[in-house]
């Protein structure tokens, strides 16, 4: 099944991108769902990628998304998967993002989940503020 990932950041209204993502029918629950996603991330950045120049219309995509990438590797990505998930079930505890699932918040973690062909799933990014407070 086909569905849609969005990124976004608190505070803006235009998208930091959009991305069909394939996953299969049995995920139904949040938990599952990122677990299936930080699973296709990490295959995807421990795959090693071709170094060649950007096209103009590569370049204004990236550049929507509010950064330039070129296809080397800065480092190589030795993580788990179990040291991945972990990371990801922090920073949905630590509040470091939200998801919300056709205009819906799942707030959590084993939340029943219903996907169908061309769900979109909105990963709201936040930003922690910095500073003392008196």
């Amino acid at each position: 099944m086909e569905i849609y990932i969005i990124q976004k950041k608190l505070g803006s209204r235009k998208e930091l991108g959009r991305r069909p993502v394939e996953i299969a029918k049995t995920v139904n629950t949040l938990a599952a769902l990122l677990y299936t996603l930080t699973q296709q991330g990490l295959t995807e950045a421990q795959t090693s990628k071709e170094n060649r120049a950007l096209s103009i219309s590569e370049i204004a995509a990236q550049a929507e998304e509010g950064r330039i990438r070129f296809a080397e590797n800065y480092g190589e990505n030795h993580d788990t998967l179990e040291k991945a998930m972990q990371r990801t079930k922090q920073a949905y505890d630590d509040g470091l993002f939200r998801v919300f699932i056709n205009g819906e918040e799942v707030t959590l973690w084993d939340a029943p989940i219903k996907l169908c062909q061309g769900t979109e799933i909105v990963f709201l990014r936040l930003t922690m503020l910095t500073g003392l407070y008196f």
